[in-house]
């Protein structure tokens, strides 16, 4: 499995080079910035012209692909079509804790917008000096830097002489809102054509050489212990690798991923589960809240010498079956360990506290855990 690199993101040589590292927070800096105030955290100009965005940020299905390339594309002059988004990656993106909350525009887009209007600036810097104008009479638009005289550079010819460690000024030029000419618009949705189509949308999609499956048996009640199991017969089908038991803990691994589905039902069927927390039927539910006991909590109280208006008692009784908070699709993910480094590609909602979970649960240093965030089918919290 081929991952993205700093080596391969930075082809051709970069605007900024490295990964904006934090630094104590600054007051002035809005959004994600305080965390990471490097231009390069967000906004990478190469050599080649090619412009690349970054937010510590996942794509859960809000359309924040979509709403990020506008922002930094209305700050550089950019069609949006020019830009190439990275999201929520440990080793390239800035870390910005969870996708929740409705923050990502709020925060990771006033980041990347400060950012870009801060590189616009640099690059107006560089080309000044080079066609001897002050950046002020220069436009930047369309990959280019463009005198009043006609004169112009691309920005892949002015990348390199921009500062590596440029951080973004408490105080920077933005776009006049009145002027915008992409943020506003109703672009198409990048993330909508795959998924409709039936490309390779989601985690579910990936595909690599040698890759094997594996499925997981859940206990039938929370808190159950595993104290049997026969699993030979199941360990000895054509097509699984192998069954594996830590504890409670019970999966089967195989080549094919409908071979492990086979394979995992065949095993729930062999292993003997003992206590835990009986849970209702669907059926059931109402009957067993309504048998549990009620808390009850007082709004307002006026006083008993305050007289009580004459009134009418109404009761009601509604009831709607469980819904689950969750998404239509199981949750998935997918790791790669070459003995040393572990990469894992997953729609969890917080790659970088899932990279810190992972390594404290199997020893190894933070630095060698990479996560990558993938599109899935819905999240809700389940797919860390």
């Amino acid at each position: 499995m081929t991952a993205l690199t700093r080596r391969t993101l930075l082809v051709g040589g970069a605007l900024l080079v490295g990964i904006g590292l934090p630094r104590p927070a600054r007051a002035a800096l809005p959004g994600s910035l305080a965390g990471a105030p490097r231009i390069d955290a967000w906004i990478r100009v190469g050599e080649d012209g090619a412009v690349t965005v970054l937010t510590g940020k996942a794509e859960l299905g809000q359309g924040i692909k979509t709403a990020l390339i506008q922002v930094a594309a209305e700050e550089l002059g950019l069609d949006p079509a020019a830009l190439r988004l990275v999201t929520a990656d440990t080793e390239l993106t800035p870390n910005e804790g969870y996708t929740a909350g409705s923050h990502s525009m709020q925060d990771s887009a006033t980041a990347v917008r400060h950012a870009a209007a801060a590189a616009r600036a640099l690059l107006a810097e560089a080309a000044g000096r080079r066609l001897g104008v002050a950046p002020d009479a220069l436009r930047v638009a369309d990959g280019a830097v463009t005198a009043p005289d006609g004169r112009r550079l691309r920005l892949g010819e002015l990348a390199a002489e921009v500062a590596p460690d440029a951080a973004v000024p408490a105080q920077v030029a933005l776009r006049d809102p009145a002027a915008y000419a992409v943020v506003g618009r109703s672009l198409p949705r990048v993330d909508i054509p795959a998924k409709v189509a039936g490309g390779a949308a989601y985690v579910q999609d990936i595909r690599a050489p040698g890759m094997v499956h594996a499925r997981i048996v859940r206990p039938p009640r929370p808190g159950a212990r595993l104290v049997a199991l026969e699993a030979e017969a199941i360990a000895g089908r054509p097509g699984v690798i192998r069954v594996h038991r830590d504890g409670d803990f019970l999966a089967v691994l195989a080549e094919r991923e409908y071979t492990a589905v086979t394979a995992m039902r065949a095993l729930a069927r062999a292993a003997f589960w003992q206590g835990g927390t009986a849970v209702p039927e669907p059926d059931a539910l109402f009957a067993d809240l309504a048998g549990r006991r009620a808390e009850r909590s007082v709004i307002h109280e006026a006083g008993a010498g305050t007289p009580v208006p004459p009134g009418r008692v109404v009761r009601a009784q509604y009831r709607r079956r469980y819904q689950m908070h969750g998404s239509i699709g199981p949750s998935c993910a997918v790791a790669e360990f070459d003995g040393a480094r572990l990469t894992v590609w997953s729609h969890a909602q917080g790659m970088f506290p899932l990279r810190k979970a992972l390594a404290e649960m199997l020893s190894l240093p933070e630095d060698q855990v990479r996560c990558i965030h993938v599109e899935g089918s819905g999240c809700y919290g389940h797919d860390g």
